[in-house]
């Protein structure tokens, strides 16, 4: 289940929570972050936190990170 979408300055990429309900507090249980690029596609690899996501989104549009789609 997506949470929370960030966006990546003026990237067009954003990153998105990504865990589980839990189903005694109803609240998402976050376990990991994803990148998604322009198109809403989200890429393979989950992040440990948002910041490390970030990070690599922007490299990833500035076309010096290994894209992993």
């Amino acid at each position: 289940m997506i949470g929370q979408v960030w966006p990546v300055a003026a990237t067009g990429y954003s990153i998105l929570e990504s865990g589980e309900i839990n189903r005694q507090t109803l609240q998402l249980d976050v376990q990991g972050y994803l990148i998604a690029d322009p198109r809403g596609n989200t890429l393979a690899k989950t992040y440990a936190d948002q910041a490390a996501a970030y990070a690599a989104a922007l490299e990833i549009a500035a076309g010096v990170h290994k894209s992993d789609t």
